[in-house]
């Protein structure tokens, strides 16, 4: 059965809005009920000072009092459920979204992670907005949104093509659990939109414990028992032992300064655990998602086995810790904190519990949530592989080369994107791409660059079919001067080459390729050195190319200057000339987008300045 991704979006998006609207008809009337209830609780109360009514009312008082307990209960039940429904509307309104390239309804929070140092994700859009993380990112945490990043950035490239294969099993095996997907992103989103920074919780987890030692250490356990003790005995027996209210009063103070004095060296490990109740929630829930799914592809099943380990699982473990950070954010409470609080040493007694809890648990969270980080960014590729079926899936192979059939741009709508037939078979071969203005040379370039990301990373690619072995993508084609450092548009394209030809020379090995085997890099230029003249620019690009060539590298340059394209006779076999153009019908100028063999024939430029009201006279008119 033939996958409809949109129809799927749309029928979770009508069923979680029915569900919204029930749940928030529900929780008003639940509100309505406790209202009623508790007004007929303070009206029997009144009865009972004011009117002096009988046994009856107390009996009845006591059931009123019950059935506000248990609607509290169920209203927050109603709550909770209205909050999964709301992350269900965010998890499929996403999807549409997506699909639909809708820009601003998804996060651009990701241009944090472009760097102009990088060798190529501020070229081809990597991140920010309308960009490849805008179309795959499904992440609801900062260390899963990272991990995603990083694979997209082709940070680790790992053991090819295993890693690459490992991930690519892992995206096929997500791609066809889409309610485990839902299940993980909605658990993510239930209280919010906002990726909290785990790094404080972290750090604590893993750090020594500093809470005391020597006699000390042994005084404040005892003390954080006996005093609780001793002011519930004092409160329910100290008027009938003879002590005065001010006697009772006085020592009541004297447990509270005592309170706060011992219980003062836990304040800095409660802060850094404190209001994380939510952070933690999120983690259980969905760490209990992955440990439910009985994944087939074998790098999931290792991350789900990292959750069990040894003793309790993921999901059990941060229960409890949810469960003792609810008791600690009491303290949030100003009156609790600086009365009750000291009173019954509820700093002591949490300090104790997260200590125990860290001395069992603590060194096995991050491990834990690196297995939650590539579990995110692995189910996010899943996402883009369901949301794009007609996508192919990438054959890895040994041998650097790269040659896509019907290659397109993700980024563009399907129905405006144009295909085309890339072939660089072997190390060394590049293509020169000539074309006039607007005919697409630089939307091919990055078609390229983009399909290699995504293949790297383990998704399928915008294509009928590509074949790709290992390479190090690097590009040229942003070139931004710099006023402040007093860097011309020239020379900044330098540097940016300068950097791809030292990428090339690079000689780091793969094991996989063979024992004396670099990894080549896939060059990616555009307009190459269109800051100078055009006999130098001719002669400059001409030399980058043959260097390139020379050491191995593969890849694709763009260019107006047709004298490049004499590459292909001086180095027959490894320089292929290929062309974009125009269609020109009367006035009229239209694009097809599609290579073509051989060397661009016409130019545009002159058509171009005239039809936006530019008055150019025909060449033979110049002096």
């Amino acid at each position: 059965m033939r996958v409809q991704p949109r129809a799927t979006y749309e029928e979770g998006l009508a069923r979680h809005g029915r569900s919204l609207a029930e749940f928030e008809t529900r929780s008003r009337a639940l509100g309505l009920a406790r209202l009623v209830v508790a007004a007929l609780v303070i009206a029997l109360l009144g009865g009972v000072v004011w009117a002096g009514l009988g046994r009856w009312a107390w009996g009845a008082l006591g059931i009123l009092v019950l059935a506000f307990v248990a609607l509290v209960v169920v209203h927050a039940r109603v709550h909770d459920a209205s909050g999964r429904a709301k992350a269900g509307l965010r998890f499929h309104s996403r999807g549409l979204a997506r699909l639909n390239l809708e820009w601003g309804a998804l996060s651009a929070e990701s241009a944090r992670f472009r760097s102009p140092e990088h060798p190529f994700s501020a070229d081809l859009d990597v991140f920010g907005r309308a960009s490849l993380m805008q179309i795959i990112d499904a992440t609801e945490t900062r260390f899963g949104e990272e991990r995603l990043a990083a694979l997209l950035s082709l940070e680790s490239r790992g053991n090819w093509p295993r890693d690459a294969l490992a991930r690519q099993a892992a995206v096929r095996d997500l791609a066809s659990r889409f309610a485990f997907r839902e299940g993980l992103a909605t658990a993510g989103a239930v209280l919010g939109d906002e990726k909290p920074d785990p790094a404080g919780l972290i750090a604590w987890a893993e750090a020594a414990d500093t809470s005391g030692t020597g006699a000390g250490r042994a005084l404040v356990p005892a003390l954080a028992w006996a005093q609780p003790a001793a002011v519930v005995v004092l409160l329910a027996v100290g008027s009938s032992l003879g002590l005065s209210s001010g006697a009772i009063t006085g020592l009541l103070v004297a447990a509270i300064g005592l309170g706060i004095v011992a219980c003062g060296r836990f304040t800095p490990m409660l802060e850094a655990v404190s209001a994380k109740e939510g952070t933690v929630t999120r983690w259980r829930a969905m760490f209990a998602a992955i440990e439910r799914e009985r994944f087939e592809a074998p790098s999931l099943v290792a991350l789900r086995a990292t959750l069990a380990g040894e003793g309790s699982g993921a999901s059990d473990e941060i229960r409890r810790l949810e469960r003792i950070v609810s008791f600690a954010d009491a303290r949030r409470n100003e009156v609790f904190r600086f009365l009750i609080g000291p009173l019954l040493m509820w700093d002591a007694h949490c300090a104790f519990a997260l200590l125990r809890w860290r001395a069992r648990t603590g060194r096995r969270l991050r491990a834990w949530l690196d297995v939650l980080s590539e579990a995110e960014a692995l189910a996010s590729l899943g996402g883009f592989a369901f949301e794009h079926p007609d996508f192919a899936w990438p054959e890895l192979t040994g041998e650097p080369l790269f040659e896509g059939r019907g290659l397109g741009h993700p980024l563009i709508a399907a129905d405006r994107r144009v295909g085309n037939d890339v072939r660089l078979p072997a190390r060394g071969h590049a293509l020169v791409v000539t074309g006039s203005n607007m005919s697409g040379k630089s939307t091919l370039l990055r078609a390229m660059g983009v399909n290699a990301v995504l293949a790297f990373a383990g998704a399928p690619a915008c294509a009928s079919a590509l074949r790709i072995g290992p390479l190090r993508v690097a590009t040229s084609m942003r070139i931004e001067d710099s006023l402040e450092e007093g860097v011309s548009h020239f020379y900044a394209e330098l540097r940016r080459l300068k950097r791809v030809i030292d990428l090339a020379r690079d000689t780091r090995k793969v094991s996989e390729v063979g024992e004396a085997a670099a990894v080549p890099v896939l060059f990616l230029l555009d307009e190459i050195l269109h800051g100078t003249n055009s006999r130098e620019r001719i002669i400059g690009a001409c030399a980058v190319v043959r260097e390139l060539v020379a050491l191995g590298a593969l890849g694709a340059v763009s260019t107006h200057d047709l004298g490049i394209t004499a590459l292909e006779r001086e180095l027959a076999g490894s320089v292929e000339n290929a062309h974009l153009e125009e269609q020109v019908q009367g006035d009229a100028m239209t694009f097809d987008y599609v290579l073509r063999p051989g060397i661009v024939q016409s130019s545009n430029a002159l058509r171009l300045m005239r039809a936006v009201g530019i008055e150019v006279p025909d060449a033979a008119e110049c002096p």
